[in-house]
């Protein structure tokens, strides 16, 4: 069985990786909804940013998972709040390659048209830019997350827009 890690960006004190055991993917994905709906947890100021990655094949903990293993650069993202987020999802190969997609809840109808969705790390603001339709709500965010950690499933290819980065 797949075995998952999580990552949280605090403003108070950086980045909080999260290990538990026992897991279960639905158990991992039913943690993510729970802080990604919370509005006083995921507020964009306290926590804005969550990652979460798949331990390799027969890794037990995450520091089982070797440097420069592409399960280590292979993640689903968000940032922002639970009231607006982006969600962007990274698949790495074996030879350093990687895709890097912006998810959409809908195909974006205007390409031209942008917004920002915006977060604070202490005393700083920060900002990204993405069409309206890549704009997700913590409740609308979470079935994403749970269709990639509980089916490896990435969302249609009309809903990723590929990113260079």
């Amino acid at each position: 069985m797949k075995r998952f890690a999580t990552s949280v960006l605090h403003a108070d004190v950086g980045e909080v990786e999260r290990f538990f055991l026992p897991q279960t993917p639905e158990s991992i994905a039913d943690d993510v909804r729970k802080s990604l709906t919370a509005p006083r947890y995921f507020d964009g100021a306290f926590a804005f940013a969550m990652v979460v990655w798949a331990l390799p094949e027969g890794a037990a903990y995450p520091e089982d998972a070797p440097e420069g293993h592409p399960a280590r650069s292979t993640y689903i993202q968000c940032a922002g709040s639970t009231r607006a987020m982006s969600v962007e999802i990274r698949v790495s190969g074996e030879d350093g390659s990687y895709q890097h997609w912006v998810v959409a809840r809908e195909p974006v109808a205007d390409p031209d048209r942008w917004v920002h969705i915006g977060w604070e790390k202490g005393e700083d603001s920060f900002t990204i830019r993405v069409h309206p339709e890549e704009v997700f709500t913590g409740e609308q965010a979470a079935p994403v997350f749970h269709d990639y950690i509980v089916g490896g499933a990435l969302p249609p290819p009309a809903l990723l827009r590929p990113l260079d980065i």
